[in-house]
């Protein structure tokens, strides 16, 4: 009897030994899930978008996923984190209160009775604030032609732009166009400009040149006494005196009733032709006259005598700028901007304003200088530069011409029409 008692014991003891084994075995089969992190997507300023997917739970339901994230590496689920259902397969995670222009770390995680499965690491950086507030105005808007080549801002805050279609005037809420129908000497134009009486002057490409006064349209050729028909930069000095550059790098002066023209620094080919263009005219405050040829770089005329070929540049001079402060700034092509200021120049190279080829200059009410060529804008505050692209909602790639506006606007012309640009609070 008590033999068959000891099997019995036995017996029952073999059965939950196995039982315990066999439970143990099955814990430990279980593990923690696999799981795979998503690329960062749809980056703004405080927010962002990721996920994961789970390929195995390792044996045990995924109770919670999602995805954890921290300004320090390998974020873990103490860190900011989504929860995003449960279970396998794919899910998408949308992060919320982030802070701008800030590196994120991110990883996706999955957490079953096995423990918390991770992810790789990704990284992201938010968005930075913006700074500029950015108005476009294209064809569709009323402006005459698709690409500006000059801007002007008249006594009354009118907005005039020359366009490949014709003239363009903006009052504050509405575009006008003028055209040879209203007495425009080209609907093609490059440059306008106006002088100390508020006459604006038009130059085209290749037909000479306008004058209006509001009311009366003027137009000069060759036959009245222009060097040449094809005009590429107009200036007004402080006698009132117009200064038209043109081909062959000739300037054509009208001093309201006849015109004179002379060639700077000549400089014939073989065939005795004079080359060059005269791309920039400006007088600074000293009276000083600075043109800029795409042939014969800077030269400059102080009155008496000329200089040529000034700071070694001897080409392409595509813009030419005086500030309120009396500095000499000009726009090269491929070296980048330059100033002249207290008897010294100094370069700013693409790596330092994110353009190469400058073909626009102007400044702002604040005394910051605007620089404008291929890609976008640059903005000098201090001794800082800022990029202004199509990226930041820009309308143009490239960029021929800079004006600011009484408001404080900056106007900005080219290959798609104009973009008026205020700085936003901070």
């Amino acid at each position: 009897m008590v033999k068959k008692k000891q099997i019995k014991y036995l017996f029952t003891f073999i059965l939950v030994s196995v039982f315990i084994v066999y439970s143990c075995k099955k814990d430990d089969d279980k593990s923690v899930p696999v799981i795979t992190t998503t690329e960062v997507i749809e980056i703004t300023q405080t927010t962002a978008t990721s996920g994961g997917t789970i390929t195995d739970d390792g044996g045990a339901l995924v109770a919670v996923r999602g995805v954890c994230w921290s300004t320090n590496q390998n974020p873990t689920i103490n860190d900011s984190k989504t929860e995003d259902g449960s279970g396998t397969g794919s899910f998408t995670s949308s992060i919320h209160g982030l802070e701008p222009n800030t590196k994120y770390y991110v990883r996706a995680y999955a957490k079953n009775e096995a423990g918390t499965a991770y992810g790789e690491q990704h990284t992201f950086t938010t968005e930075t604030p913006l700074s500029w507030g950015i108005t476009n105005f294209t064809q569709d808007d009323g402006l005459i032609g698709k690409v500006v080549y000059s801007i002007a801002v008249d006594d009354n805050n009118n907005i005039w732009a020359a366009t490949n279609a014709g003239l363009a005037k903006f009052d504050g809420s509405s575009w006008t166009g003028y055209t040879t129908a209203d007495g425009l000497i080209d609907d093609a134009i490059r440059v306008i400009s106006l002088d100390p009486d508020g006459n604006l002057w038009i130059g085209s490409w290749d037909s000479g040149v306008s004058r209006f006064d509001g009311q009366i349209w003027t137009n000069y050729t060759e036959e009245d006494g222009l060097y040449n028909n094809n005009i590429y930069s107009i200036h007004a000095d402080h006698n009132s005196n117009i200064l038209i550059g043109s081909r062959n790098n000739h300037i054509t002066i009208f001093d309201g009733s006849t015109f004179d023209s002379f060639a700077v620094n000549p400089k014939p080919n073989p065939d005795g032709v004079i080359m060059g263009h005269i791309h920039a005219i400006y007088e600074d405050h000293d009276g000083n006259l600075w043109v800029g040829s795409c042939y014969t770089g800077l030269s400059m005329f102080d009155g008496e005598n000329w200089s040529h070929g000034i700071n070694n540049l001897h080409t392409f001079i595509n813009v030419i700028y005086c500030t309120s402060v009396g500095d000499i700034w000009l726009g090269q092509s491929p070296l980048g901007a330059f100033r002249y200021s207290n008897g010294s120049w100094e370069n700013y190279p693409e790596s330092e304003t994110m353009i190469k080829f400058v073909y626009a200059i102007s400044e702002d009410a604040n005394g910051n200088v605007w620089i404008g060529g291929r890609d976008g804008v640059s903005v000098l505050q201090g001794d800082v530069w800022e990029f202004i692209s199509i990226e930041d909602g820009m309308l143009n790639t490239i960029v021929n011409a800079l004006a600011v506006d009484d408001e404080g606007n900056m106007w900005v012309g080219g290959n798609e029409g104009l973009s008026r640009i205020h700085k936003l609070e901070d």
